[in-house]
C-alpha cells in the first residue's frame, strides 16, 4: 500500500499499513500526547505527511491488549471464534485457557519457510487464514495466540524483537497471568522436537524487546 499510518509518542514511532477502508490502530504507549500521521509514498522509501492529528490519552489501561486492532484483528474471524470455543470448553482458569491455546498452536501450526522469504513490509496476519492453512511465520504464530486469548478476555501482547539464539527478527507474546506479564514463544517451541521437555513460560533475559502491540 502507498499509504501508511504513523503513531508517535515520547520519540517512539510505530508504523502501520493502511490496506483497508477502516483500520483500528492501538495506542499502547501509555497515557499522554500522541501524534498520529497519515503518510503517502512519494517514491522508493520516501513518504510525505498528508494528515496529522494530536490525541491526548488519559485512563489508558491494559485493555488495549484485548483490542481487535492492527496487527491482531480477531473480531469477525469466524474460524478463530469457533476454535476458541472448542479449546476453552470446560476450562475455568486463565492459566488452563492459555495452556490450551499454547498446546494447540505448538502442535498444529507449521513454520512456513516459503512465506518468510517473500514477506512484504506491510504484511498483516489474517488469523482465520492461519487456522485454515495451519502454517505461518513467527508473526502469524504470535498474532494467532494473542487473537484467540484476547477474544476470551485474556490480556495478551504481541512482541517483536530478538531472541539471543536466533539471528532473524522474531515475534512472541506476553500474557497477563495472575497479576504478572509472562513470556510465551509458540514459534520457538513448535520448532523443537517433541522429545524436549517444554516449559511454556520463558525467561525474558533471552529476549530483547523492540516493539509491543
Amino acid at each position: 500500500s502507498n499509504i501508511r499510518g504513523m503513531v508517535e509518542k515520547d520519540n517512539k514511532k510505530y508504523y502501520y499499513s493502511l490496506n483497508n477502508e477502516v483500520e483500528k490502530i492501538p495506542l499502547q504507549l501509555g497515557n499522554g500526547e500522541y501524534t498520529v500521521k497519515i503518510l503517502q509514498n512519494t517514491n522508493g522509501n520516501k513518504y510525505k505527511v498528508i494528515e496529522k492529528e494530536s490525541i491526548n490519552i488519559k485512563n489508558n489501561d491494559i485493555d488495549v491488549y484485548l483490542s481487535s486492532s492492527q496487527p491482531i484483528y480477531w473480531e469477525n474471524e469466524d474460524k478463530l471464534i469457533q476454535l476458541k470455543n472448542e479449546l476453552m470448553k470446560d476450562l475455568i482458569t486463565d492459566k488452563e485457557k492459555v495452556e490450551a491455546v499454547y498446546n494447540y498452536i505448538v502442535k498444529n501450526i507449521k513454520y512456513d519457510y516459503n512465506k518468510v522469504s517473500n514477506i512484504s513490509t506491510d504484511y498483516v496476519p489474517d488469523l482465520d487464514n492461519i487456522i485454515t492453512s495451519k502454517k505461518g511465520i513467527c508473526y502469524d504464530y504470535a498474532a494467532l495466540f494473542a487473537g484467540i486469548l484476547r477474544s476470551e478476555g485474556i490480556h495478551t501482547k504481541l512482541i517483536k524483537g530478538y531472541k539471543n539464539d536466533l539471528t532473524a527478527y522474531h515475534a512472541w507474546n506476553e500474557v497477563y497471568l495472575d497479576g504478572d506479564w509472562v513470556l510465551v514463544d509458540t514459534t520457538y517451541d513448535a520448532s523443537l522436537s517433541s522429545l524436549q521437555e517444554l516449559s511454556m513460560i520463558k525467561f525474558s533475559k533471552a529476549y530483547n524487546k523492540d516493539r509491543e502491540y
